[in-house]
């Protein structure tokens, strides 16, 4: 059953123009892996994983239908990629499946987050389906 479903657009430029004036917003909206993952990126593609992982936190939070700072933090939000490249999003205290997918083109980053209530049924009985091959 889906509970909700958010969707977020950012100009990746006006990120960077924040990341210019507020020298903590980094440490603010990432996790600390998440930060560590972002370092490991240079120019346009640094930009782009900042801007997305921003998008997707407000993405989840529009699916959720709390906002940021209500029901979830920034820091309770973790988006790391698994060895295939596909963004995983983990919410403290949430066991509800999350899908969530980040795009980029030109200066924008685009996000949708899906959030997915699972029966025990559903949990049992996935199989392999749901695990990162």
């Amino acid at each position: 059953m889906i509970i909700g479903i958010g969707n977020d657009m950012e100009s990746i430029s006006r990120i960077e123009k924040v990341l210019e004036r507020r020298p903590n917003f980094l440490s603010t909206i990432l996790t600390p892996a998440e930060e560590a993952a972002a370092r490991e990126r240079t120019g346009k593609h640094y930009l782009e994983f900042v801007a997305g992982r921003f998008s997707a936190k407000e993405a989840y939070a529009k699916a959720l239908g709390t906002g940021i700072g209500h029901a979830v933090s920034w820091q309770d939000i973790s988006i790391l990629n698994v060895p295939s490249g596909r963004p995983v999003m983990t919410v403290s205290g949430q066991k509800n499946r999350i899908a969530v997918a980040i795009t980029h083109s030109g200066d924008y980053v685009n996000t949708v987050v899906t959030i997915e209530k699972w029966s025990l049924w559903q949990r049992l009985f996935a199989g392999d389906n749901h695990k990162e091959g």
